[in-house]
């Protein structure tokens, strides 16, 4: 049993913190008052007030009850993700908004395999390829996905996303999105390896969504090759490597490209005497991806020039915010789908499997899925 104190713990304080993966300079930002403050309450000088505790219960997203603990539940489990960020000014830029939204997906990881395991799912081991550098390697990941192309071909293009998604999540990886991944840190996309339920972590929303396709897949490349890293922009255009970190983020890439588009299935001479934005759409039309994700592979493959990659991308960029631009009224997506979209589907399924044989009560279900208790007997009957 755990032994309560009547008043708050510095030991439990620095425990949090560094559990989360919060820098002390993390944790003032995060609270809005000085790192001094932190350190002041941490070492039992000044103790922070009910209001700040309860802040950093939020930030650290752990119950507000651990404060009050004698000693820690667990011992400290963080882990920093391999940073693959490529642009000079965001390489080991860190933000505790990125952190605790890592410590969020790993959390919810350690839940699904214990439901998981609650309902009796069968949980399989993650397999990364022995050798990634074989000939026809994305004919050969496609089979494994069990890709269709003929399912594909049928899809309106705001589908394609999903349906590779769920493929990933069939592999045996939880991908979870995000829209509180701040632009600051340039992230995108991040892989967490585990030989068992490795991790997606797509950033959502903005600009990012036109390359989402293009990150799902180089992020489901990290775990292929059992390399957890969070990675930007500029780290999926990369195609030269001097460092260890570029000789896998190009690895990656490769991979990417080769399982949206497989160099076997692209026909060099239909592109000779088409215009770079030619070539994008065809190849886009073609294969069911983005323009984006079209342009980047027609450069794997040499089709176009980095100035002509760097054009389209930014001409991709322009169509985006001038489409946001010229929307009318905001379309409001439900909460229940967001949350799908947050948490992913295995997880949905999981905790609402877990509801209907009584292994969670409502209140759990709901906090798990942050949707309110009215809405969870709802789903369990698939009125939503």
């Amino acid at each position: 049993m755990t032994t309560i104190r009547t008043s708050n713990n510095p030991k439990m304080l620095t425990w949090a913190r560094e559990e989360a993966g919060y820098t002390i300079e993390q944790a003032a930002e995060g609270l809005g008052i000085s790192a001094e403050n932190i350190e002041a309450a941490e070492s039992d000088k000044r103790p922070l007030t009910l209001n700040q505790l309860r802040k950093a219960a939020e930030i650290y997203d752990c119950p507000f009850g651990y404060f009050y603990f004698l000693e820690p539940p667990h011992e400290k489990t963080y882990e920093p993700v391999p940073d693959y960020r490529i642009a000079p000014e965001l390489s080991g830029v860190s933000h505790h908004r990125l952190n605790l939204e890592i410590k969020k997906v790993r959390d919810r990881r350690e839940i699904y395999i214990d439901l998981a395991k609650n309902i009796n799912k069968e949980i399989n081991t993650f397999q990364i390829l022995k050798e990634p550098n074989t000939k026809n390697i994305g004919g050969a990941i496609r089979n494994r996905l069990k890709i269709v192309d003929s399912e594909i071909s049928v899809l309106r293009y705001d589908k394609v996303y999903t349906y590779w998604k769920s493929k990933i999540e069939n592999d045996g990886i939880l991908v979870y999105e995000s829209q509180y991944i701040p632009d600051v840190s340039g992230v995108i996309g991040i892989a967490i390896y585990y030989p068992i339920c490795p991790i997606i972590l797509i950033r959502r929303g903005s600009s990012s969504n036109v390359r989402k396709l293009f990150t799902l897949l180089h992020e489901y490349a990290h775990l292929l090759i059992g390399k957890s890293g969070l990675s930007d922009e500029t780290a999926q255009l990369i195609e030269t490597s001097q460092t260890d970190k570029e000789v896998i983020e190009t690895t990656c890439n490769r991979l990417a490209s080769e399982i949206l588009v497989p160099s076997e299935k692209v026909i060099i001479p239909e592109y000779s005497t088409l215009s770079p934005e030619e070539k994008m759409e065809y190849l886009a039309n073609k294969f069911m991806v983005t323009y984006s994700t079209a342009a980047v592979c027609l450069k794997k493959r040499n089709l176009i020039t980095d100035a002509e990659l760097r054009y389209l991308l930014e001409l991709r960029r322009k169509a985006y915010k001038e489409k946001q631009k010229n929307k009318t009224g905001e379309v409001r997506i439900p909460r229940e789908t967001l949350m799908r979209l947050d948490i992913g589907r295995p997880m949905f399924s999981v905790v609402v499997s877990a509801y209907e044989r009584g292994i969670l009560d409502i209140l759990d279900a709901s906090k798990i899925l942050n949707l309110r208790v009215n809405k969870i007997d709802k789903l369990v009957a698939g009125s939503i």
